[in-house]
């Protein structure tokens, strides 16, 4: 992925532009009274006369706070006045790079980027300034959206500067400011939606409303793999505001993928109403007779035992020195299984999809994670060209993932293009959840080989389940989504194994947030936490032992582990969390921590259990280096968020099979927590000056291994198992 801003795809950026940029420069003269006139100095940023700064935010805003990220950053090299600074959400655009969700990568891979597009449009503005004044453009700076000389504090605002900056070539290279110079990146500043967000003014996806637009929904066949035999629509076509039903077939249109890692949409019977209740409640009357003469109709317990029996039928993934020999000489051996469930996406906001499919444009109004997966599905489905194609990209109720794909949006675009006309269309929760593409479950096998000290020797880790490669078509190996050579402890231990057992299976399967590290950082962080208490050591010096001293650690390749910066997370989050102090009885502590998507992060649980098997999760700590922070009260939401969602998982998330049809199908049999179970939170960030990190997924994988290793710490009860559920009242 090229992420860096060079003078070619500088220039490609220039000639190009979306959402509310318009293409060219205006010269015109600014005369008094009259109205203000923008000149868009990139796609990216605008400025008008009257000094106001318009930033475009490029990426997909689902929540986790980049429609205010990025723009800061621009705002921080420019030199804006934030107070006057609009952001606008773009519209999918080829020519913006990497302009998607996902992998907490959106900071990580826009960050030199969006420091090189500010700090050119900085530089012409000083030009300018240093011309006029004559002096050296090294004696001017930017802040608060002046150009200031530094000895004699004269400032000239970017207004007066725009109209003549837009006219000069922008600089090849740049310089960056100091992050000890920084006054906007860094702050903790509110979402630049915020207001709209709290008075309900906020534009989601399934807001939109077009002239002349109709309403749909779609009932999917419950069983994964699973077709439309015949429909009567008798009862449903004689309700008032019923405009049509529709049988969708993807055989019709490609098949199950549209093309690798992208999942087309499901077969069912669509619904168009005049309104999406009308729609909701005729789709209840519908008959249709199912075939699923193609399915394996499995179910839950018949793949956790394939799983299970797969753990003695694997390939190699990797191997470091001879297990096998120094488990056989070990002093001592320790070996557990753990077990995980699949896990729905249960986004705030349903799927939904609007689009208006005409005779020479296909528009859509989409909550993808994924803009470009989007354009390509319209093009294989249609034979659309990409100047046919607009797709505007609203603020979205929560992704995780599953607005990676984009199943949805091709249902609503079949229908629109059928009826000639737009339509909206709005899955109920009953089939986000039977049809979500799910975390895969998973049945995990851990071996330690041990010295007399309880040091470990010798770490195998066997992973059998299904795999996201096979479900979703991907290229490569299919442990390659499950269990990888990169995988948390190697590089730690000398004479090392993972090994993986695929199973085929129906169940759709796809990204949750922090995939395969959601599941596996439970079964590593649980099983160091079951040898410190066999060795009888505390956990966290246990840990410590087993990362060694700081130094960077060769893992594959070019990458490495840094293990200082782990080490400063847990020391904090030891001393945060009051890790040393006892506690009452039927209370307890919890250790886990992680490395992802960069960033390091070490958390304690603290819980109670009664002994009637009631849990409490009294507080959460958590410490986080993930580099330069941004917007630190939007960094703190994602740890929160993020944590949250891991202690869900935990204690409640569990997606069952019988006879090839998920079982869950509301919140009422996949439950979230509630707000009063929520612990109280404290989180901190380690400072430094390194580049910013991932922030979306890494608090997640930790949060169940601390909570679980809580729970031992306060009733000696182990969870190797997810969901917790009853497992307390039972045991």
């Amino acid at each position: 992925m090229n992420n860096t801003l060079n003078r070619r795809n500088f220039m490609q950026l220039t000639a190009s532009a979306s959402g509310a940029l318009v293409l060219g420069l205006h010269f015109h003269s600014c005369m008094p009274n009259e109205p203000a006139v923008n000149y868009p100095l990139l796609p990216l940023i605008e400025i008008d006369t009257e000094g106001w700064v318009t930033l475009i935010a490029k990426n997909p805003e689902i929540g986790q706070g980049i429609k205010t990220a990025l723009p800061m950053i621009l705002a921080e090299e420019l030199g804006a006045d934030w107070n006057k600074v609009k952001v606008v959400q773009g519209d999918y655009n080829k020519m913006y790079d990497e302009q998607w969700a996902g992998g907490s990568y959106a900071v990580i891979l826009n960050w030199d980027m969006m420091r090189t597009a500010g700090a050119k449009v900085r530089n012409v503005l000083i030009d300018v300034a240093a011309n006029r004044i004559q002096k050296p453009a090294i004696e001017f700076k930017t802040q608060d959206g002046k150009v200031t000389h530094i000895e004699t504090g004269n400032s000239i605002p970017f207004g007066e500067l725009v109209a003549e900056a837009s006219q000069m070539e922008l600089p090849e290279e740049v310089t960056f400011k100091p992050s000890d110079a920084y006054t906007i990146v860094g702050q903790s500043l509110p979402h630049v939606d915020s207001k709209e967000l709290v008075d309900g003014s906020a534009k989601f996806s399934i807001d939109i409303k077009l002239p002349g637009m109709v309403y749909a929904t779609v009932v999917k066949n419950p069983v994964h793999e699973g077709s439309v035999e015949s429909f009567d629509d008798t009862a449903t076509g004689a309700m008032e505001g019923v405009v049509d039903v529709i049988a969708l077939h993807n055989a019709e249109y490609g098949g199950r993928l549209l093309g690798p890692n992208s999942p087309n949409f499901v077969n069912g019977v669509a619904v168009i109403a005049r309104t999406t209740w009308t729609a909701f409640k005729a789709a209840e009357k519908l008959n249709i007779k199912w075939d699923n003469s193609y399915s394996r109709k499995e179910n839950s317990e018949e793949l956790l035992n394939r799983f299970r029996e797969q753990l003695d039928h694997t390939t190699m993934v990797r191997k470091d020195g001879d297990f096998n020999t120094v488990k056989k000489n070990a002093v001592s051996v320790w070996e557990q299984t753990y077990e995980l469930p699949f896990l729905a996406h249960v986004t705030m906001e349903p799927m939904n999809c609007t689009v208006d499919f005409r005779e020479d444009l296909c528009e859509v109004w989409a909550p993808t994670q994924n803009p470009e997966a989007l354009e390509q599905g319209l093009i294989k489905l249609f034979g659309l060209k990409p100047e046919q194609i607009k797709i505007h990209l609203p603020r979205i109720g929560g992704g995780f993932g599953r607005r990676y794909y984009v199943d949805y949006a091709m249902d609503a675009a079949v229908l629109s293009k059928k009826m000639g006309k737009p339509v909206k269309l709005t899955w109920t929760r009953e089939e986000d959840i039977k049809h979500d593409w799910y975390r895969p479950a998973s049945v995990q096998k851990l071996t330690a080989a041990m010295d007399g000290n309880g040091k470990v020797v010798g770490w195998q880790h066997i992973l059998a389940n299904a795999s996201r490669v096979t479900s979703l078509g991907r290229e490569g190996d299919a442990a390659g989504t499950e269990i990888d050579e990169y995988e948390f402890p190697a590089g730690f231990v000398t004479d090392l194994q993972f090994e993986y057992g695929h199973v085929l299976s129906d169940v759709p399967l796809g990204q949750w947030r922090a995939v395969a590290q959601s599941a596996n950082v439970f079964t590593t962080q649980s099983f160091l936490n079951e040898l410190a208490v066999l060795n009888q050591k505390d956990p966290i010096d246990y840990f410590l032992d087993f990362v060694g001293p700081a130094r960077m650690v060769p893992v594959v390749g070019d990458y490495e582990y840094d293990v200082g910066r782990l080490i400063a997370a847990v020391e904090q989050v030891r001393k945060n969390s009051r890790w040393d102090e006892p506690l009452p009885k039927g209370q307890g502590r919890g250790f886990a921590a992680a490395k992802n998507s960069g960033s390091f992060i070490a958390e304690v649980v603290t819980v109670e259990v009664t002994e009637d098997g009631d849990l409490k999760i009294l507080r959460v700590d958590a410490v986080v280096d993930c580099g330069i922070v941004v917007n630190p009260s939007g960094a703190k939401a994602q740890v929160v968020g993020g944590i949250l969602e891991g202690l869900c998982a935990a204690l409640y998330g569990e997606i069952t099979i019988l006879d090839g049809a998920t079982e869950q199908s509301n919140f009422h049999d996949y439950p979230w927590m509630r707000m009063k179970e929520v612990p109280e939170m404290h989180v901190d960030f380690i400072a430094n000056d390194l580049p910013p990190r991932g922030l979306g997924e890494p608090p997640l994988p930790p949060a169940a291994p601390a909570l679980t290793n809580a729970i031992y710490d306060a009733s000696g009860i182990r969870i190797r198992k997810l969901p917790i559920q009853n497992q307390l009242k039972n045991s």
